[in-house]
């Protein structure tokens, strides 16, 4: 079953209705009141806006409401829904010694029942490749480092039975995906590119496991005052620490690579491995496959412009 057509957002009276109980639970306002509301200025797959609430005091606070989207996404997938990424922020986020944004939890919506999740809003916030500089981006590769060396030993606890666990099938099933979208066109790289990965997957599934992101590119981690803040959690999984910062750093300058490569193995407390260069490459062409969307209809730019970057990508890491 593919994605269905977004669903109108809900109207003040329904979304109120929904909030009330949440944040009676969460905050004791019974009382509160939605006095705004504003599309989110950072879009993904997922609807979103930023909800004002005025609480009893007379106060306001800013909300990040995100809409499941109802559907699953034709296999292979990585996102696992909002359900999802509301038990990844309660089961393993709130008991890190990280910063992170707090989730006030999951409301349903309407009467057909609409899954939202409830997140702080981080005002006056920049994606992390807007910051000055590199400093947004070092401080993001340090951040996964330490996230990886504090979830590591995480991951067999039961709390986090629920996460999906990658393996070498997943991996393939990428490959199958990128040649049955390009059937048709003309991409002979494209089998080598495919038959190169397939060889790899051997290195990815095998590597050291910890808990990692899924989806931790530059458009789904915040920075604030020299602060990181990850978002967008359900793609959360089991699976080797390189297919995060390879899509954290994908595209970057060189120089640029090595620093945060350096500063993420520092901030993992653990030498970087001899097999790095192999699980590297292997992570950051999983990256390029992953991004590949579903072909529109006709000549798609978008899909023409990914099935380019997934061209250069393998040239670059010398597989064609």
């Amino acid at each position: 079953m593919t994605p269905s057509t977004p669903a109108a957002l809900p109207t003040d009276e329904a979304l109120a209705a929904a909030l009330r109980p949440l944040f009676a639970l969460t905050t004791g306002a019974d009382n509160a009141v939605v006095v705004g509301r504003r599309p989110n200025a950072y879009t993904s797959s997922s609807q979103s806006e930023v909800v004002t609430i005025r609480d009893p005091a007379g106060d306001h606070h800013n909300y990040l409401v995100k809409y499941d989207r109802g559907g699953l996404e034709s296999a292979p997938s990585c996102r696992h829904g909002i359900a999802y990424c509301g038990r990844v922020y309660d089961a393993l986020l709130a008991t890190l010694p990280l910063r992170h944004l707090r989730t006030l939890g999951t409301i349903r919506v309407g009467p057909t029942g609409l899954t939202a999740l409830v997140i702080e809003h981080l005002d006056d916030s920049l994606r992390v490749g807007e910051a000055p500089e590199v400093s947004g981006i070092l401080a993001a590769a340090e951040w996964c480092g330490c996230f990886h060396h504090l979830a590591e030993p995480r991951r067999t606890e039961p709390a986090l039975g629920f996460l999906v666990r990658y393996d070498r099938d997943y991996y393939l099933a990428w490959a199958d995906r990128a040649e049955r979208f390009a059937a048709g066109r003309s991409t002979t790289w494209l089998g080598r590119a495919c038959a190169a990965f397939r060889e790899m997957t051997g290195d990815l599934s095998a590597a050291p496991t910890t808990i990692i992101h899924g989806e931790m590119s530059p458009q789904n981690v915040l920075w604030r005052n020299g602060e990181i803040y990850p978002v967008d959690w359900e793609s959360a999984a089991i699976g080797p620490g390189e297919i995060d910062i390879a899509a954290l750093l994908f595209g970057w300058p060189e120089e640029t690579v090595a620093r945060c490569i350096e500063a993420y193995w520092e901030a993992r407390r653990t030498p970087r491995p001899a097999a790095f260069p192999t699980r590297w490459a292997a992570a950051t062409l999983y990256t390029a496959l992953r991004w590949l969307p579903p072909p529109g209809t006709g000549d798609d730019p978008r899909f023409s412009l990914a099935l380019d970057r997934l061209r250069e990508t393998a040239k670059a890491l010398g597989i064609i």
